[in-house]
């Protein structure tokens, strides 16, 4: 597993924008067309068209695909010294926590909103080990720019290794978020 510490780091950068939001930001104030004229193409559009029209297959590989995305930016920004990874972290935290106080504004009970996402919020877990891996690359770019000191060949099996573990929590969350939690709204 990555260094706890990063793993820890990347939570924390996830968290503190989720507080915020959830504590001090009413942005209830915005106007209701931009709450109604989301992208035709995105993510949540697409899935819930394909579950409207009963296929479940396009609407897991959507999800899989995004929260995959998701995980990849963070490893990819690690490469930017870390600047990427913190960005994705914070905006995901962010818009989690919108999220969930929009559907609770619009009449769904917090104990709603926790039984739907609960049997599929595991893919969290792997969204923090993406960002954990992240802040490893860019700590140890910035190791090897001070020391010359290359990453030895245990820094990249750690890498493949959480890759792997991430790559297993995000398909296993999807599946659950596709065939379990969806079935929940009915």
């Amino acid at each position: 597993m990555v260094n706890k510490y990063f793993f820890i780091a990347a939570f924390l950068f996830w968290l503190l924008p989720a507080i915020v939001r959830l504590c001090a930001i009413d942005i209830s104030e915005i106007a209701i067309s931009h709450t109604t004229t989301f992208e035709i193409n995105s993510p949540a559009n697409k899935t819930l068209y394909f579950l409207y029209n009963k296929d479940k297959h396009s609407a897991f590989i959507t999800i899989l695909k995004n929260n995959m995305q998701g995980c990849i930016l963070n490893v990819l920004g690690g490469g930017l010294l870390g600047i990427g990874t913190l960005f994705n972290l914070l905006l995901n935290g962010f818009c989690f926590a919108d999220v969930c106080c929009r559907t609770y504004k619009l009449g769904m009970s917090i104990t709603d909103i926790f039984a739907l996402t609960l049997p599929h919020s595991f893919e969290l877990i792997g969204f923090w080990i993406s960002g954990g891996i992240g802040l490893y690359i860019a700590w140890n770019i910035i190791l090897f720019m001070y020391t010359n000191k290359m990453p030895t060949f245990k820094f990249y099996k750690n890498i493949g290794i959480n890759l792997l573990i991430i790559f297993i929590i995000i398909l296993s969350a999807a599946y659950i978020e596709t065939y379990v939690s969806i079935n929940m709204l009915t």
